[in-house]
């Protein structure tokens, strides 16, 4: 379930986040703000179902989501999470024609800011910046993942358990076990052990 919103400070949040990637665009910003809508999230909500059609991109002012897939048992495998000033959707649904292979759902009751895809295409038009500021965002996006991706096969899952709650800590907190366990891979009773022996 999620509300519309029209709160200012939601997308001073998005604006200080353009203005610290493009700061030389600083007195253009405030006119692309009009392309985005406030919604609110309750915790445990649907925002993409495995399947849809995706014509929305979020920004998140406040909350943590994550992205799964389902395996054959319909056992959701968390992937990547999503908290402040990140940017979310499926991405390969939301650029082109083809249902989406992931879904995203809430953790927590979030507040995001949306843009549709037609809205989407608009602002780039309309205001060539905004390209530069995106491929900022998913260049950094795509070395965290690529970090990821060199750090998980050259560890055990122990020690990525230990290094992403060292890295991360409090965001830690936020994810339910079961969340946790599926996106390291392991089950919800080693977490446990796991979670254990990193506080002694």
């Amino acid at each position: 379930m999620y509300l519309f919103k029209n709160n200012l400070s939601m997308k001073s949040q998005l604006y200080d986040h353009i203005l610290k990637l493009v700061p030389s665009f600083e007195n253009e910003i405030d006119k692309v703000l009009r392309y985005f809508e406030e919604q609110t999230f309750s915790k445990n909500s649907v925002v993409i179902d495995e399947g849809d059609l995706v014509n929305r991109f979020y920004f998140v002012i406040k909350g943590c989501l994550h992205i799964y897939f389902k395996d054959h048992d319909g056992y959701q495998n968390t992937i990547h999470f999503a908290i402040e000033d990140w940017w979310v959707t499926e991405y390969n649904a939301f650029l082109g024609t083809n249902p989406s292979n992931f879904g995203i759902a809430t953790l927590e009751e979030t507040e995001v800011l949306m843009i549709t895809k037609e809205n989407f295409e608009k602002l780039l038009l309309d205001y060539p910046f905004m390209g530069i500021y995106f491929n900022k965002v998913h260049m950094r996006a795509y070395g965290a993942s690529l970090q990821k991706q060199k750090t998980y096969p050259m560890t055990t899952k122990k020690d990525f358990h230990a290094y992403f709650c060292k890295t991360y800590p409090d965001l830690v907190k936020r994810f339910p076990d079961d969340v946790f366990a599926s996106y390291i891979g392991i089950a919800t009773d080693e977490l446990k052990v796991f979670n254990e022996n990193f506080r002694s």
